[in-house]
């Protein structure tokens, strides 16, 4: 019920159009990947295992983009635009399939660009309801009609037509408003250490998504083969996917115990990876969004009621979450190649349910600080 009102407001943004698409182009790179790793498997000759590396490297350089940013840079234009042309010369790169050993840092540049892409673009909505709503919803509205446009692309050119795509796209904010409205970050406030609740919910928080990962990044390669689902059906399964986590990170009622939620999550997880009903497989992975972002928000107001300093322990279960991100696509295609689909099922939504009962004692033993 909240998403047309979230959509109205992303019609008169607060934040510049430029940046607001620029994050869009973020989510799209991110959402293609799933698609190219089993093309780029078959062009190559090699394992999931070896394509997974795509995706590794590019989620690792957004870790190194978003994280280094914060610390060394200040979001000015120069850093946007010089992003954006990064990322569309990678992606030009790309597109030519060169030595795959050249392909994987080509994959690192890209990830660096996009993680300096969402630093920028969070650092104009910080602080500001209003803001950070407008940059929040741009994700998930691309993420709709992200899947379907790389599946379209992939039949219609393969891989290079999808690298082209994203070589064009990257440039096209720097044809709207992204002049930065934040002058100066302050650079000499000092991190404390976190308690020790906080490092197991944090510890949690890197487990679940690592499993996770290992799954979802193979939604693809797994719904086109037992299942026998088309490419593009599976792309509509992500699109849905998408839709449902709008009202999932919305409804406030899933915060108070948020273990029940990523136990369901880690439900969808070896369903899609061990069905071979079609019907069921799209069923988990679209309600996988839903239960997902159900959870997360739950988690992080458990973070934030056992932390000392909440702000600081936010941007650290981000950053272990990119890093749980970035390792699942090699956990799972190491998985697959070796044990199978079942197995890669059994261990990622094992995962994921330890990391739920890890929250729920911790939420459990350890109250609420009144020193926060």
């Amino acid at each position: 019920m909240q998403s047309p009102v979230r959509l109205v407001y992303l019609l008169r943004p607060t934040v510049k159009a430029g940046i607001l698409l620029a994050v869009g182009f973020s989510v799209l790179a991110f959402v293609s990947t799933p698609f190219l790793m089993p093309e780029i498997a078959d062009h190559y000759g090699i394992s999931l295992g070896s394509a997974s590396l795509i995706g590794v490297f590019q989620l690792g350089g957004f870790v190194i983009g978003s994280w280094g940013a914060g610390r060394w840079l200040q979001p000015r234009d120069p850093v946007f635009m010089g992003s954006l042309v990064a990322a569309a010369a990678a992606n030009l790169a790309s597109a030519t399939l060169p030595a795959f050993a050249l392909l994987v840092p080509l994959r690192l540049v890209n990830g660096v660009a996009l993680g300096l892409l969402a630093w920028y673009g969070w650092v104009q909505a910080f602080g500001d309801d209003r803001r950070m709503g407008d940059v929040a919803v741009a994700g998930p509205v691309v993420g709709v009609v992200a899947a379907p446009a790389v599946s379209a692309l992939l039949e219609a050119g393969g891989v290079r037509l999808v690298f082209a795509m994203l070589a064009v796209v990257s440039l096209i904010p720097l044809a709207f408003g992204y002049h930065s409205e934040v002058n100066e970050l302050p650079r000499d406030r000092k991190r404390h250490r976190a308690v020790p609740a906080a490092l197991v919910l944090l510890a949690c928080l890197g487990l679940f998504t690592l499993g996770g990962s290992a799954v979802f990044i193979y939604a693809v390669v797994l719904g086109t083969g037992d299942p026998g689902l088309t490419v593009t059906a599976v792309a509509v399964g992500f699109s849905l996917n998408a839709v449902v986590a709008i009202p999932g990170a919305r409804l406030k009622a899933t915060r108070k115990i948020p273990s029940p939620w990523m136990v369901a999550t880690a439900v969808c997880a070896i369903v899609v990876a061990t069905t071979d009903w079609p019907w069921l497989f799209l069923g988990a992975l679209v309600v996988w969004g839903f239960f997902f972002w159900a959870a997360i928000p739950g988690v992080f107001d458990v973070l934030a009621s056992r932390s000392r300093y909440p702000e600081e322990r936010v941007g650290d279960a981000q950053a272990l979450m990119a890093a749980g991100r970035a390792g699942g696509p090699l956990l799972g295609g190491l998985l697959l190649d070796s044990a199978g689909a079942v197995t890669l099922g059994i261990v990622g939504s094992s995962m994921m349910v330890a990391a739920a009962v890890g929250v729920f004692a911790t939420r459990t033993v350890a109250k609420p600080r009144a020193d926060r």
